[in-house]
């Protein structure tokens, strides 16, 4: 019986210390009466994608640098890159160590879109170049053209007729040849002289007048008149910025004037609004050889217009330049006949409206 006993005990403690181990592993959960802990389902890794080579600056990102890397959800991020053809075949935007997941802003389309300078520069294209022209309300659509804007450009300038030896306006002026005499047995000694008494006499043309019969020498009346011409001269244009870039450094202006404090007792004084100075110079995307052209028009005095696309236009239309002759036919505008009697007072110039005394201006 004492052996039995000592048996018996020896069971009793075993039970009790695998007891008390079960209880500490599962934390008491095996004791909690209908409270067994269901194992929590597993979530889809997710696959992103890590540089698999080191990439320089401006190296290109081929297939072969490319790797893929599981992490849970919980990890993931909306920049970082899961499809390879968002990255193949671009250009490293900074250095790229292996082993890096790939995010959004590491590569750009184009290689040295990250190098320093404008951020103007950035938008301009391969092959092509930026101009800049002057602007006004009447040239730029009332101001209406913004930055992106598609435009067209018109060319308006002046023709006039030059001596192609002199270079100079035509009528040419006359000089004055005086025949001293003659000597014998040597050759005539004749005297070059300016006649330009009241400013120089222009050469004129002899006619015969038909109620004298007899010739006369007409001379100008006046200097010659340009002849106008315009002409539609670039198509489906991008603009990059109206009005001059901020310079580096440069403060942002307010928009309005401090208020000084009021007096006690008083109500302040409203807000002045600051003036917005109107862009003078509008910037243009071009080709290198219409930049040219452009720098030419410009230095010889040709004034530009800019005509506002609509956004989804892409179409070209062959335009024919603009000349009095075309006006008056293409318009069926008549030359007026000269009659025996006109209207009073005399007419030289056109004149604009103007609002009657008193009339208050309106406000847009």
């Amino acid at each position: 019986m004492r052996r039995g006993g000592r048996i018996l005990l020896f069971l009793v403690v075993l039970i009790v210390i695998l007891i008390a181990i079960v209880f500490l592993v599962l934390g008491g959960n095996l004791f909690a009466p209908g409270t067994q802990q269901q194992a929590a389902p597993t979530e889809p890794m997710v696959s992103i994608l890590v540089v698999g080579q080191p990439l320089k600056l401006n190296d290109q990102v081929r297939p072969e640098a490319i790797s893929t890397m599981m992490i849970p959800p919980s990890a993931y991020n909306e920049k970082m890159i899961t499809q390879p053809e968002e990255i193949v075949d671009k250009y490293a935007a900074m250095p790229l160590d292996q082993g890096m997941p790939f995010i959004r802003g590491m590569v750009t389309d184009r290689p040295g879109l990250n190098q320093p300078g404008s951020e103007a520069a950035r938008v301009i294209q391969p092959g092509l170049v930026a101009i800049t022209l002057p602007l006004n309300w009447q040239s730029g659509v009332a101001f209406g053209i913004r930055d992106g804007d598609r435009v067209n450009v018109i060319a308006t300038t002046l023709f006039v007729d030059v001596d192609s030896s002199f270079q100079s306006i035509l009528p040419n002026n006359f000089g004055q040849v005086v025949n001293v005499g003659l000597q014998p047995d040597a050759a005539t000694l004749v005297t070059l002289g300016m006649n330009n008494g009241d400013g120089g006499r222009p050469i004129g043309r002899a006619e015969l007048d038909p109620v004298l019969n007899q010739a006369v020498y007409l001379i100008p009346s006046e200097a010659q008149r340009p002849r106008l011409v315009s002409q539609q001269i670039l198509q489906d244009v991008q603009v990059l910025h109206v009005g001059f870039f901020p310079l580096q450094d440069t403060q942002p202006q307010t928009t309005t004037a401090p208020t000084p404090e009021a007096p006690p007792g008083q109500q302040p004084q409203p807000t002045q609004p600051v003036a917005v100075r109107a862009p003078e110079v509008i910037t243009l995307i071009v080709t290198p050889q219409d930049a040219v052209a452009l720098t030419y028009l410009l230095y010889a005095g040709a004034k530009f217009t800019f005509t506002l696309r609509a956004p989804d236009d892409t179409s070209r239309i062959e335009t024919e330049a603009a000349t009095l002759q075309y006006i008056l036919s293409q318009y069926a505008i008549p030359v007026p006949a000269k009659l025996p009697y006109a209207m009073q007072p005399r007419l030289d110039k056109l004149l604009d409206p103007v609002l009657a005394p008193g009339t208050p201006t309106p406000i847009p």
